[in-house]
């Protein structure tokens, strides 16, 4: 039983350095600047709390950030800044632009984004799709929207899984190919 424990440990030891290898990409900064603007068939306020709870086809949009679920809600700070906002859906969506000029693609049972530590907690068969980097799939991936960082881990007896694509060979030049002859 130990040595199986070892060998886990092992595989989860590299998957973590494997991960943090993976090149950052980074969510466009200037969408923090942008006003949020929201649809959905119900809403319901609460002042007092500093909470709105949105149902029915709800969509999410800041900058290049959208988001779509059933149920959305939207927490705000004493001075009305937005700092968290929870999706729940089957699955909830959401998508955002990138620094590196990609698009990052997400979707899960539910994802909790709180905007004062840029970080998106996806749970539920949670997905995280970065245009020409990679796929990772798991119960429960936290993405960093500043740091590009990713981790996961898999439900009680499952796994993660990651897809990385190879780096873009750049086309050889004409001048390189009379170097070579």
């Amino acid at each position: 039983m130990s040595t199986l424990r070892s060998r886990a440990s092992a595989s989860l030891s590299l998957v973590a350095s494997f991960v943090l290898a993976v090149p950052a990409a980074q969510a466009l900064k200037s969408d923090r600047e942008q006003p949020l603007e929201v649809a959905a068939n119900h809403f319901a306020t609460n002042q007092n709390k500093h909470l709105t709870v949105l149902t029915g086809a709800v969509k999410l949009t800041r900058g290049t950030m959208k988001g779509e679920s059933d149920k959305g809600t939207v927490y705000q700070s004493d001075d009305d800044e937005i700092n968290r906002v929870v999706l729940e859906g089957k699955p909830a969506r959401l998508q955002q632009q990138l620094d590196s000029g990609g698009l990052m693609r997400a979707t899960a049972a539910n994802i909790d984004y709180d905007t004062e530590k840029a970080t998106a907690v996806l749970t539920g068969n949670a997905v995280v799709i970065q245009e020409g980097r990679g796929e990772f799939r798991g119960e429960r991936i936290v993405y960093n929207t500043e740091t590009g960082e990713l981790t996961g881990e898999g439900a009680a007896g499952g796994g993660i899984t990651m897809k990385m694509q190879p780096k873009a060979k750049s086309e050889s030049k004409p001048a390189d190919k009379d170097k070579k002859k």
